[in-house]
């Protein structure tokens, strides 16, 4: 795949032919410019926030790099600002890397802080100059200690940010305080809450006996899934669809998520739809559905014998989960938009234009769009 075009690459060059003609056209001036710009960096007063753990957070400096605890949270930087981006939890895909300014590709590799057994090296953190810490999951008093620790541990502002998929408007509001951004931080927030709020009234307006039944296939051999009210399950839950995975969610070992299920329960569900979560993969980009159409043992299924199995669009990052970020607001017009043609009006296309340029500031091609939703 070519590297797709970031707007944000040209703003540099942009600015040097600006401040060049400033230096032309206004002679002495730009010494009483530059001047000023010194003081205003000096101007910065400390302030305290409450974040969405209602925690109280005291700011010393500007933020000029942030990290987060999880590939949630380094989305959040990403989209809200990615020169504020400190370094990445783990490494990209060459996949990935095609979405992404060069000059990030190589920020440092700074682990995290998502499960039982934390990847993150305190002392290369601090050696990374980071000036704030994000936090991103569903808020609950385990957050909020693991919250507490990271900032006692290293000694940096760690603010909580709720990854829940309908705190996003709150969470990119407090993002434009934090990053000292508030119109683009607003503008992110009012999507999120105008985009969802209108895929709700969609949803409503289908009748209960039409919701459809779906099985959510994770893991490698598609048979790990996840419960509804599983923050894994949120973007199904939101539209409507009937979980069928009866299950108990899996917490074993410190980690949240992917139950275990044999085939028979599949069968003996018998669900309409099947959306298998999977990595994009340039060389076979339909092989994780292709396994499930191809086997046999999947046949007497009815999404399989309807033709209803779909891969998670997984570029930049998953539309629906893992990481369950913000591309869920654009992922919860996929589904709805796959699930009821009847009730919902959207051309994804479009749609997907303007997530991305929003948000990542790519323009996206319609053959960029095909690879990424399999077409």
């Amino acid at each position: 795949m070519q590297k797709i075009i970031n707007n944000h690459q040209f703003a540099p060059i942009a600015l040097i032919i600006l401040l060049l003609a400033t230096m032309f056209l206004g002679g002495g001036c730009s010494s009483s410019s530059a001047t000023a710009a010194d003081s205003s960096s000096t101007d910065f007063q400390p302030y305290t926030i409450t974040d969405m753990g209602g925690r109280e957070v005291t700011i010393e400096a500007p933020i000029e790099k942030a990290y987060a605890s999880n590939l949630i949270g380094i989305l959040y930087i990403e989209t809200m600002d990615i020169t504020k981006l400190g370094g990445w939890t783990n490494e990209l895909s060459a996949s990935e890397k095609a979405y992404i300014p060069d000059e990030y590709e190589d920020l440092p590799m700074l682990g995290g802080w998502s499960s039982a057994n934390p990847t993150a090296n305190i002392e290369e953190l601090v050696n990374a100059d980071i000036d704030v810490i994000l936090v991103t999951a569903i808020v609950s008093q385990k957050v909020i200690d693991t919250a507490d620790n990271i900032q006692s541990q290293t000694g940096i502002p760690t603010v909580i940010v709720s990854s829940d998929l309908n705190s996003l408007g709150e969470a990119y509001t407090l993002l434009g305080t934090l990053f000292e951004e508030a119109e683009r931080g607003q503008e992110l927030s009012d999507y999120c809450v105008e985009s969802l709020a209108e895929t709700k009234a969609m949803i409503d307006q289908v009748p209960d006996d039409e919701k459809v039944r779906v099985f959510y296939s994770e893991g490698t051999n598609g048979m790990e899934t996840d419960p509804s009210g599983s923050m894994h399950t949120q973007a199904f839950d939101f539209v409507g669809a009937v979980n069928v995975a009866d299950i108990s969610e899996n917490t074993a070992n410190g980690l949240v998520g992917q139950s275990e299920v044999s085939l028979e329960q599949i069968i003996a569900w018998n669900p309409q739809f099947i959306i298998r979560n999977s990595t994009y993969t340039e060389a076979d980009p339909t092989a994780a559905v292709d396994e499930i159409m191809d086997n046999s043992d999947w046949a007497n299924i009815k999404a399989v014998q309807d033709g209803n199995v779909y891969q998670t669009p997984a570029l930049p990052n998953n539309w629906i989960d893992r990481a369950p970020s913000v591309n869920r607001v654009l992922g919860v017009k996929w589904l709805a938009d796959l699930f009821y043609p009847d009730y919902v009006d959207y051309d994804i296309h479009e749609e997907a234009k303007e997530f991305f340029s929003l948000f990542y500031n790519l323009d996206l091609s319609d053959e960029d769009l095909n690879t990424i939703l399999g077409e």
